[in-house]
């Protein structure tokens, strides 16, 4: 087995067998939905079942979901399974109206967890590294989710949450961090802050910065990185598909790796709703496959990217996506 690699039949297995799992688990999906008080109301207008989905293709065939289904059906008109049997929920700040919800069994929970060990391990953190988280916890889930990913790839983790700069450089400084979460925002103001306390940010223990949540070119990673001294890879999560995870840079740092063994992707034109060629940007749908507390079908994300063509030198067959452009609904 390779050391480059978390799953690494997973994560290089050919895109036959990966379109045979897709479809595997897709009609799993479908199946485990149904149960839900909204997909049953939606699949049973045109009477669709898992037996209707022939190749991953047949998606198409099935209504999107977006986020005013999931405000209108709050709290739980979108979950399948049975919710004693649930252990964590997480929504949005809903600063509009209802926040969106996504509630987790422990399966869901342990399948996200693994996807961002997936990921950490990806840019090459391993269990010998110290991580330091400096998101904010409670329902925003890049506290959690990069909390759980971390300690199931077996890092050493610092829970730090978010502000408190001083406290984040000492935490830096005693424990040897060689791993940091951070918005690309934050990085930079907590290389300033190291230079305000006449610390070189480039002296520390860190080597590697994990960086998302909010939009930023290129060159401001490449400003990030010189700050402090370290290799800065973007991710791209949301909370209706877990949070974290999602999709996450490989060491080529050319497009995001987006797991199709637990999402199946689509971009679509944003006025007609057909597909866009590869390598056109467009609006980002995606599918829950490992999901069974609360799968969602379709979901129009509303970000713009699109789908690097090509294969990635890492050896990675999941498709890679760009950094996104911005939204459909702007």
């Amino acid at each position: 087995m390779s050391t480059n690699y978390w799953q690494e039949d997973l994560e290089t297995m050919t895109r036959e067998k990966l379109q045979e799992l897709q479809l595997e688990r897709l009609k799993k999906t479908i199946t485990i939905a149904a149960n839900a008080p909204f997909y049953k109301e939606v699949f049973h207008k045109p009477g669709i079942t898992a037996d209707a989905i022939r190749s991953v293709e047949d998606i198409s065939k099935l209504p999107f979901t977006n986020k005013a289904d999931m405000r209108e059906h709050y709290p739980f008109g979108l979950v399948a399974g049975d919710v004693k049997n649930a252990v964590r929920l997480h929504s949005s700040s809903g600063t509009t109206g209802n926040p969106t919800v996504i509630v987790h069994s422990q399966h869901d929970l342990d399948s996200w967890a693994n996807l961002v060990a997936r990921c950490l391990y990806m840019v090459g953190l391993r269990n010998t590294d110290v991580f330091q988280n400096s998101s904010g916890y409670g329902m925003f889930t890049g506290g959690l989710g990069f909390q759980y990913g971390a300690e199931r790839l077996g890092a050493l983790t610092v829970p730090a949450a978010a502000g408190n700069s001083k406290r984040q450089i000492k935490f830096i400084n005693d424990f040897k961090t060689t791993g940091l979460h951070a918005i690309p925002s934050y990085a930079i103001r907590l290389a300033e802050v190291f230079q305000e306390e006449g610390i070189d940010p480039t002296s520390t223990s860190l080597t590697t910065l994990i960086i998302g949540a909010e939009p930023h070119t290129d060159e401001q990673r490449k400003k990030i990185e010189k700050m402090l001294g370290v290799k800065a890879y973007n991710c791209f999560g949301m909370s209706e598909m877990n949070g974290p995870g999602v999709a996450f840079e490989c060491l080529e740092q050319n497009g995001m790796h987006l797991w199709e063994d637990c999402y199946y992707v689509e971009i679509i034109d944003p006025d007609t709703l057909k597909p866009v060629p590869v390598g056109e940007t467009g609006e980002l749908v995606l599918t829950t496959l490992d999901r069974d507390m609360m799968p969602l079908i379709r979901y129009r994300t509303r970000d713009l990217t699109r789908i690097l063509p090509g294969e990635c030198p890492c050896g990675r067959t999941h498709i890679r996506i760009d950094r996104i452009k911005g939204r459909s609904d702007d």
